[in-house]
């Protein structure tokens, strides 16, 4: 365990082969900034990465499908447009500030970065955009449009609460990973 510089937090934390890495900043400074975030994930989804070079942006284009992933696109997930290592305090804060207080950010040409109040948010809105992102480019692929989902079938989708949303999901992700174990 580091703390927020990178420094290990007892003697011997980092023993082991252990080291910092590269892009702890990125991480770090939402926590700095944003006092709702307790869990960031950062990934490199290739079609994430493939759907915003493709200039598809995240949108919500599915409905009962992924209820949480179409509420989280239909607010909008912002782009971060450097294709950089995000391996400094000032890289960060330009990826923070391009994320504002949303969710998720993509970093183009890199992958995204996810935030919330735990691990298993973090996570499940990392595999929603990804999701999404794998839709657009099969719609497109196969030379269909993207189309919202309309106001009114939005409307529609029942909160479902967030023991259903999240907790279901998460069994259901670790289940998966079983699958391929």
């Amino acid at each position: 365990m580091v703390d927020l510089d990178g420094n290990p937090a007892a003697d011997g934390e980092l023993e082991g082969g252990y080291t910092v890495p590269n892009e702890l900043p990125l991480h770090t400074e939402l926590f700095r900034r944003r006092p709702d975030v307790r869990a960031v994930v950062h990934a490199h989804p290739p079609r994430v990465v493939a759907a915003d070079l493709a200039g598809l942006a995240v949108r919500p284009i599915v409905g009962a499908y992924d209820i949480p992933g179409t509420r989280l696109a239909a607010n909008g997930v912002p782009v971060y447009p450097r294709g950089v290592l995000i391996r400094n305090r000032q890289l960060a804060a330009e990826m923070a500030d391009a994320m504002e207080t949303k969710p998720v950010v993509v970093l183009r040409g890199h992958g995204l970065t996810s935030a919330a109040e735990t691990v298993e948010q973090a996570v499940l809105q990392a595999i929603s955009v990804d999701s999404l992102a794998g839709l657009a480019l099969q719609v497109t692929s196969a030379g269909g449009h993207l189309v919202d989902l309309p106001d009114a079938d939005m409307a529609e989708l029942p909160d479902l609460g967030g023991a259903f949303n999240t907790g279901t999901a998460w069994r259901h992700e670790i289940a998966r990973l079983g699958e391929h174990s």
